[in-house]
């Protein structure tokens, strides 16, 4: 534990005491008190620099006035925030502040939100003395297509400066000039391309940036927010939905989870939100007819799947299959793989076409014997951190604002991929490997190995000597490695890696969004729920006994194996819920026309995308923002999303489609919510079996999570 967490300052701020740890900010020790001090260039997440000098407050025995965001407490400190003194000082740095921005608020999209504009109100004066011509700049400029500065709004309270120096990395934007000249912009020539650009939106305290994608959509007062979880990959970033007049999403801002997100968005997140308000949705179910795709209703299009789903079935089950989906729902993954083990008798079960049957057993058996018991806020408390087989930046780019965070605060990022990446230039140590070589430079960093192919042997050894003599490691493994032939080589030389280094965790990289939820919850081709064998007899008979239902005991195949069967002409019907993979870049042709070959096509999404184009039914299911359910992050957080807006036209939540087509299968699974769902999970997927949907609540709850937490290194 830090020094100065351990010995306790006592003060006494506006007459009252409070002690505090040594080295806290004056600010943050009236927080303790509830006493507000304004402030403007101030933000927990960035270094104070008591520029804007809003915060000023008095401290018995200085000769003058200090800004509280920047002076640390100390023994018996008398400090007074409610002076006639301080009230002069914040009404005239508000005052100073206004002489040139625009009182433009009704028509400014913070209006409502703005911080200047609620401590002009709290604090500033009644009106303005300046009576001299505003100063007026071109409005607005864009810093990129994302991004626009309103110059004459600006401040220069320098956060979104800072962020981008201090958090991402990307110094794209400065302060230039001097004086009253100062302003903010890029580089001449050079566009605002941060991939967390639009965090310095949700940091500006005034209107000065705004993004194009919410600009003159809303107002505050007409906006209803709802809690949730961003769709685009396997963070799992809390995120608040905001919805104007119930029906249109307007856009994602961030919500803090500070074990996951750390209080930040990458553009992904914040911008790309406008998919559920898309014309092009789905909204009600289509046949083919003549061979074309046209509509029908839902109980024709339903009693179509359910017969052709029956009639393959009965050559076997081995000529039916369903594909999940790492961006559906627990909840819906878990339905589809009961419905078909159950009413359909297959085990045919994947959620991706790309896995092996042998990444399946050592995926399971790393998530099924505790392996993997990392967790992303461990990263701010490793001393050195190994990342294995992943482009972080790209597939989980707000874990990459926590890599340069602990690699400024001094942990050693050992990074391993075949190619150099964005956070090489962070790392102390770059392992270049062959594709597919992640087993064998794991097993000469734990010893079982002498050396890996083309790497310098003095390049190996320092990590070996990086990681033995660190108190912490945590490993970041892509779970893609485990599907290469080398999956079990992994899996063991990952337990003697953990056994060697001492005190070490390691945490799987999943690049889709739910794609560790669909493994737990049985969409792991030849594993039940909870990573429970096929064929397990004690598994069979828990299932049995908590469905009602006999659950099917007959291989399985994996996606790839379906897609072989496919183009061989032996598999007559497969559902795919909520995926594209004939739009895939590399492989998209090649999949297509497998998928064409199936008799029965069925296809659940949101768009009529290239595979549903091929279908011979096409259920319109609905987007994460209009149902209830579940995800499970990279580190195995289950967390919950909520509503957010009606129904688009005839869509419905999968679950609610599976449903109805058990109806007609004559499978008793029925269910009124996502919620009944989520219980049975917990009764049959020992990982789930202490959650508690209410208790999950907004932050969730992680499975296989390590008993003694590690305390984050201060910066």
């Amino acid at each position: 534990m830090n020094d100065n967490a351990q010995q306790q300052i006592t003060l006494t701020i506006d007459g009252r005491a409070v002690a505090v740890p040594k080295g806290t900010l004056i600010l943050k020790a009236a927080e303790q008190l509830g006493i507000e001090i304004p402030v403007f260039c101030y933000h927990d997440k960035l270094h104070p620099i008591g520029a804007c000098r809003m915060c000023i407050v008095d401290v018995e025995g200085l000769p003058k006035p200090v800004p509280s965001c920047a002076t640390e407490v100390t023994e018996g400190m008398v400090v007074h925030t409610r002076t006639p003194e301080v009230a002069k000082t914040w009404e005239s740095v508000l005052e100073f502040l206004l002489i040139n921005h625009p009182l433009d608020c009704p028509v400014c999209d913070r209006g409502g939100e703005c911080p200047l504009q609620d401590n002009t109100f709290k604090y500033g004066p009644p009106d303005s003395r300046f009576t001299g011509e505003k100063r007026h700049f071109a409005k607005p400029v864009p810093l990129s297509a994302l991004v626009l500065l309103d110059r004459e709004r600006c401040i220069m309270c320098t956060r979104c400066v800072r962020f981008c120096e201090e958090i991402s990395g990307h110094e794209e934007i400065k302060i230039w000039d001097r004086g009253h000249g100062e302003y903010i912009d890029t580089f001449p020539g050079q566009p605002f391309e941060s991939n967390f650009s639009g965090n310095t939106i949700e940091l500006c305290p005034v209107g000065a940036l705004l993004g194009s994608v919410f600009r003159f959509r809303g107002r505050p007062w007409e906006i209803k927010s709802t809690p949730s979880v961003c769709p685009h990959c396997a963070t799992g970033c809390n995120i608040r939905v905001d919805v104007r007049d119930n029906r249109e999403l307007v856009r994602f801002l961030s919500r803090e989870n500070a074990d996951v997100d750390d209080g930040w968005l990458c553009d992904r997140g914040r911008f790309d939100s406008d998919f559920p308000n898309s014309e092009a949705r789905l909204e009600t179910p289509l046949a083919r007819k003549n061979g074309e795709l046209v509509p029908v209703g839902w109980n024709e299009a339903l009693d179509l799947v359910a017969e052709g789903l029956r009639r393959a079935a009965e050559s076997g089950p081995a000529s039916v299959g369903a594909i999940g989906s790492p961006w559906r729902t627990n909840e819906e993954n878990y339905l589809l793989q009961k419905l078909f083990r159950t009413a359909l008798g297959t085990n045919n079960l994947d959620f991706t076409f790309d896995s092996r049957p042998g990444g399946a057993v050592a995926i399971s058996e790393a998530c099924r014997d505790g392996l993997f018991d990392g967790s992303i806020r461990d990263i701010a408390a490793s001393d050195a951190i190994l990342v294995i087989g992943s482009d972080i930046s790209v597939e989980l780019p707000v874990v990459d604002l926590w890599l340069k965070k602990a690699s400024r605060n001094g942990a050693k990022l050992i990074y391993a991929c075949p190619f150099p990446v964005e956070l090489t230039r962070y790392s102390t140590i770059f392992l270049a490997y062959a594709a597919g070589g992640e087993a064998d430079l794991v097993a000469a960093l734990a010893g079982t190995n002498d050396q890996v192919a083309g790497m310098a042997p003095d390049v190996l050894h320092e990590a070996v000597k990086t990681l033995s003599g660190a108190r912490r490691v945590l490993v970041l493994v892509s779970l893609r490695a485990f599907q290469e032939e080398g999956g079990d080589h992994l899996l063991k030389s990952l337990r003697a890696l953990k056994s060697a280094s001492g005190n070490t965790r390691i945490c799987g990289v999943a690049a889709e969004t739910n794609a560790q939820g669909a493994m737990d919850v049985g969409m792991l081709p030849g594993y039940y729920p909870g990573y429970r064998r096929i064929g397990d007899g004690s598994a069979l008979a828990q299932m049995a006994e908590v469905w009602g239902l006999r659950a099917s005991a007959a291989s399985a195949t994996s996606g790839d194996q379906m897609l072989a069967a496919a183009r061989e002409g032996n598999l007559q019907a497969l559902y795919l819920m909520g995926q594209d993979p004939a739009a895939h870049p590399t492989r998209g042709g090649e999949t297509a026309d497998a998928l064409a070959r199936i008799p029965f096509l069925v296809v659940s999404d949101t768009f009529l995308t290239k595979t549903a184009s091929l279908a011979r039914v096409v259920l319109p299911g609905c987007t994460f923002a209009e149902k209830e359910g579940t995800f499970t992050n990279t580190e195995r957080r289950v967390q919950r999303i909520n509503p957010a807006i009606r129904l688009r036209g005839e869509s419905q939540p999968d679950w609610m489609i599976l449903c109805r087509v058990a109806e007609r299968l004559g499978a008793p699974i029925t269910y009124d919510r996502s919620i009944r769902i989520f219980e049975e999970m917990t009764r049959v997927a020992p990982q789930y079996a202490e959650m508690d949907y209410e208790v999950i609540g907004e932050k969730g709850l992680q499975w296989g999570r390590h008993e003694t937490p590690w305390t984050p290194v201060e910066e």
